[in-house]
């Protein structure tokens, strides 16, 4: 599992994409880590943790990224001060809806991806198995 932020994919010319300007994306991942993922989402959501750093996680690679999830009153969103190290912040609720999006995917044979978050900003979250979006 890789932990990835591109931006500047809008107007390259390169492909026809109207999505949010900036993306953290977490990809080329198995079905077991996908699971791994999953439960330790599902710890943070019902407070077994009160922070989840992603590039922290055996399985993962941060690729100089960090993520940090933590469960808040409100949905914050997605956020950065210096494009490397991001911070999301999402209700018990909001990450429940997140773990459905993310359940198909320790499944064999799921590809594609699915958008984690909305654009926060101009920042969205993209699960996505090859990478794609």
């Amino acid at each position: 599992m890789q932990l990835d932020y591109l931006t500047g994919i809008r107007g390259n010319g390169a492909l026809t994409y109207a999505g949010p300007e900036r993306l953290v994306r977490i990809s080329r991942f198995d079905p077991s880590e996908a699971d791994l993922l999953c439960k330790a989402v599902q710890e943070l959501a019902d407070g077994v943790r009160t922070v989840l750093r992603l590039d922290e996680l055996p399985f993962v690679q941060g690729n100089g990224y960090t993520l940090e999830m933590r469960k808040g009153n409100e949905d914050e969103g997605l956020s950065t001060t210096d494009e490397k190290a991001f911070h999301l912040v999402l209700t018990g609720g909001a990450y429940a809806r997140m773990l459905r999006a993310m359940a198909l995917y320790g499944e064999d044979g799921v590809h594609g991806g699915t958008w984690l978050t909305g654009a926060s900003g101009d920042i969205a979250l993209l699960f996505s198995t090859g990478g794609s979006f």
